[in-house]
């Protein structure tokens, strides 16, 4: 084995006791002969032409590899008390082994010991003066604890004589240089390693250093965010890049600024589609913030309220504007669609859950507290599966177009995301909640979080504690929104709704109808209402679209009997009746049917009629005599297939009269 060392200013730093002897070959050998002699093995020193070369004979203990791989991955595992004895014991072994020592000199900087860890890795460049991790590390002690940049920078320029293209090394002196003020020195380290490699996480860590030293607020965000977009490992460098981000996004929030993207994008869309809109802090609604359509308040204004404490909360503001911006959108292609629910929705929910409810009376609760736990479930979850894919497509358009709401949008993503970790993972919460709608609940977030990382590159999957199969559902709906991202036409949105809530089994739940058909009937029956003096019910929900599959499905086929069956027995209930009361009939049957009938379902009620239930086909069938029989002009408007069936339950009725 053979070292060479050249006689200059930097071997007196590794043997200081050889500096006496600079200008005497005699006792310089004797110096290093001393040091680098293993019991009886003495080395034969050499000095040719300012070069000193070392040569070690006899033969070592080399064997070392498995017990040095163990001391490795105890060092991964942050034991390094064990680490030390093990690499103590091997250095004691083969001392000439360089990484020996280098290693050792790690475990001490870790555990707080730098003069001992200097020690350490100065016996490391002793045996080898090449070793390029101990240069550095010794560079990084002196810089870092003995905040001695000049010293440091000795070894750090050593480093980089032996491999003048390691960009790591020359960031890692940039970082350095930058927490000792230099900045402008640390740029021609940070430039010349970026044209190295401008992919390479920690040097953009190190430009959003220096910005944020230099209180460049906006660059430091910008550049930290790169940082962890290019660093998909959760390490030390990553933690150190979201703190810049995150401290620089802090520091960019600004009232007025907000406010002047807001009220820019508000007012583009005031121009574009005809109505004002209005914002106002509301404390009392139940998420962060919310939008009031004006069609749906028979307003002439679009209202958008928010919580005012919640942080960024511009973000929310214009997130709320996005969703008019895409519903306004759709509209204008015929494209936009109503999210309803109606009782029926509520008791398929609630009939999945009775395991659970049980299980929640045993516990003692109170049924009217199981009701309204378990409705608000029901309500959380609709809200969700609504909101989760569209949201994807709201949090991109806001990412592409402004550019400086991004760290309004960093922050209040954060403060969202941990919100629905914390809703799936507290205990408190998990010992009453179902597992099932917890499951469904997760993996919908884990979506946003994915969604989260790819814009900003913060990664908190492992946050949210999801099983493999939660983490792979959540995946594969990313991945079909992804099919959309690009290329995504109006109305898009509500396609990839009812994709994921067939996935996650919760389309029975709700119902997505055509927003145009709807104002339609409800304007009828508002109308109809008010002309017959009938108070309309408060109701949430319009017609559901299953009623639009089931007209096409029947469209241009024979006679349904059973449907005939079933009018007929309308027609004769009616005949019981005076005008007045089939009218009021009519209206009532016309709002529930606005909120949504499946043909095959079982369990309905019909207003007037106590003391029974009726199937899908049932209620229609009472629907359409009503209609035909108060509002006649009207029933095309119902668009039910039954004209056939009318006509021939009539002809049923007349013969058994006759």
């Amino acid at each position: 084995m053979h070292i060479i060392h050249p006689i200059n200013d930097f071997l007196f730093e590794l043997f200081p006791k050889a500096k006496d002897a600079e200008n005497d070959n005699e006792l310089l050998k004797k110096v290093i002969e001393h040091y680098y002699t293993v019991g009886p093995y003495k080395p034969t020193v050499t000095i040719v032409h300012g070069i000193i070369d070392i040569a070690i004979e006899g033969e070592l203990i080399e064997k070392h590899n498995s017990r040095y791989r163990k001391v490795l991955e105890l060092c991964d595992a942050r034991r390094y008390k064990e680490a030390k004895e093990q690499i103590t014991q091997l250095i004691k072994e083969a001392p000439h082994i360089s990484e020996y020592h280098r290693v050792l000199g790690q475990i001490l900087s870790e555990q707080g010991d730098q003069d001992d860890a200097i020690n350490s890795l100065i016996d490391a460049l002793r045996w080898d003066p090449k070793n390029h991790w101990a240069l550095i590390m010794t560079g990084n002690i002196l810089a870092h604890y003995q905040h001695d940049i000049d010293a440091a920078m000795k070894y750090y320029e050593s480093a980089l004589q032996h491999k003048p293209d390691d960009y790591d090394a020359m960031t890692i002196i940039g970082i350095n240089l930058i927490h000792s003020g230099k900045n402008d020195e640390a740029m021609l380290y940070l430039d010349k390693a970026w044209q190295l490699n401008p992919d390479f996480p920690k040097t953009h860590y190190a430009f959003a250093l220096r910005a944020a030293a230099e209180h460049n607020n906006k660059n430091a965000f910008e550049m930290a965010v790169v940082a962890m977009l290019k660093n998909p490992i959760q390490d030390l460098l990553y933690q150190q890049s979201f703190k810049v981000a995150n401290t620089a996004a802090n520091a960019l929030l600004d009232a007025q600024m907000g406010d002047e993207i807001v009220q820019e994008f508000a007012d583009r869309l005031e121009k574009k589609y005809g109505k004002k809109i209005v914002i106002q802090k509301d404390a009392t609604i139940k998420t962060a913030a919310k939008i009031e359509f004006a069609e749906n308040y028979q307003r002439d204004y679009h209202l958008v309220k928010y919580k005012p404490d919640y942080p960024a909360v511009h973000h929310l503001i214009m997130h709320e504007l996005t969703h008019l911006l895409l519903a306004a959108e759709a509209r204008e292609n015929s494209r936009n669609k109503r999210f309803v629910s109606d009782e029926e929705n509520k008791k398929r929910f609630l009939r999945s859950l009775e395991k659970d409810a049980r299980k929640m009376s045993k516990k003692g609760y109170d049924e009217a507290v199981i009701n309204e736990y378990y409705t608000s479930l029901f309500t959380g979850m609709n809200g969700q599966i609504f909101n989760a894919p569209i949201d994807l497509f709201i949090e991109d358009y806001l990412y592409q177009n402004f550019p400086k709401l991004r760290p309004y949008q960093f922050i209040s993503l954060l403060g969202l995301i941990n919100e629905g970790i914390h809703a799936t993972t507290d205990p408190n919460i998990l010992t009453i909640a179902p597992h099932a709608i917890m499951s469904k609940s997760k993996t919908l977030n884990l979506a946003s979080a994915i969604h989260y990382m790819k814009l900003y590159g913060v990664n908190l999957i492992e946050e949210h504690k999801g099983t493999n199969t939660e983490k792979k559902l959540a995946e594969q709906l990313y991945g079909e929104y992804q099919q959309y991202q690009n290329e995504r036409g109006s109305g898009d949105e509500y396609d990839l709704l009812l994709s994921w809530a067939r996935k996650l089994y919760v389309q029975n739940y709700f119902a997505l109808v055509d927003d145009t058909d709807y104002r339609l009937h409800s304007d009828l029956i508002a109308r109809l209402c008010a002309e017959a003096k009938v108070d309309m019910p408060a109701i949430d929900t319009p017609e559901d679209e299953k009623m639009k599959t089931f007209t096409d499905v029947h469209q241009g086929k024979d006679i349904n009997l059973a449907v005939s069956q079933y009018m007929v027995e309308a027609l004769q209930y009616f005949k019981k009746l005076t005008d007045s009361e089939i009218n009021t009939f009519a209206l009532q049957i016309g709002l529930k049917c606005a909120d949504g009938i499946s043909p095959d379902n079982e369990g309905y009620t019909l207003p007037l009629i106590e003391g029974r239930t009726f199937t899908g086909y049932q209620v229609l069938a009472y629907y359409y005599v009503s209609w035909a029989k108060a509002f006649p002009e009207y029933l095309e408007q119902l668009q039910l297939p039954f004209d056939k069936e009318y006509e021939f339950a009539k002809e049923m009725v007349d013969m058994g009269e006759n």
